[in-house]
């Protein structure tokens, strides 16, 4: 439900991203949204991989990724990898700090209401949900520490919204699912994500 809204997971999606694939038509970019920024990102990424499997750094510099080449790649390099009840997401950058928007179809995600959901289980429809929170990394890992969480205006406590994280990314290969409130780990032998004013700077092991 709210895992790519989610921080921690919006953050990983600085990262997590595959090369362009064949020549099909492509429908128009919403605006403020173009396929230029989000190619960017995803041949960026590819190219990381590729280094990666010659056994060679991830990259000798610094990678700095905009607030629009995320969002773009989001909204329509991942369009398909997004979840049904998700639609509209945005993610803002900030010094430190990462916050994400979106639209949420509460009626596809009622059975993954924990107890102590309040108000929000007698909720319907889709509505709006908002997400802010410090982000911090270093030695490979990052850390999220929710400072706001609403969703259709009512208030969330962290330990709430951790237990939708957790039980809507649930797999064979996270049967606990993702835990938001716990340090995890930088994909692509990132060492450190550093945010700032619409844009992020990734540093890698050398």
């Amino acid at each position: 439900m709210v895992s790519p809204a989610s921080l921690g997971l919006a953050a990983a999606l600085l990262l997590q991203a595959a090369a362009p694939r064949g020549d099909a038509v492509r429908p128009a970019a919403p605006p403020g949204l173009s396929w230029e920024d989000s190619d960017v990102l995803a041949q960026t990424v590819a190219r990381i991989e590729r280094r990666r499997r010659a056994g060679k750094p991830a990259s000798r510099q610094p990678i700095v990724v905009t607030e629009k080449q995320l969002n773009s790649y989001v909204s329509l390099g991942l369009a398909a990898k997004i979840p049904p009840a998700l639609s509209r997401l945005e993610v803002r950058l900030e010094r430190d700090r990462l916050g994400a928007q979106g639209l949420l179809d509460l009626d596809r995600v009622k059975s993954k209401m924990p107890q102590g959901a309040g108000l929000l289980a007698f909720l319907g429809g889709t509505v709006p949900v908002e997400l802010r929170g410090r982000f911090s990394s270093d030695e490979g890992r990052g850390r999220v520490e929710i400072e706001e969480a609403l969703v259709s205006g009512i208030s969330l406590p962290p330990s709430v919204l951790a237990q939708i994280v957790a039980q809507s990314t649930r797999s064979a290969k996270r049967p606990e699912g993702f835990d938001l409130l716990a340090p995890f780990p930088l994909p692509y032998g990132a060492r450190r994500l550093r945010l700032e004013p619409g844009r992020a700077v990734v540093e890698f092991f050398q």
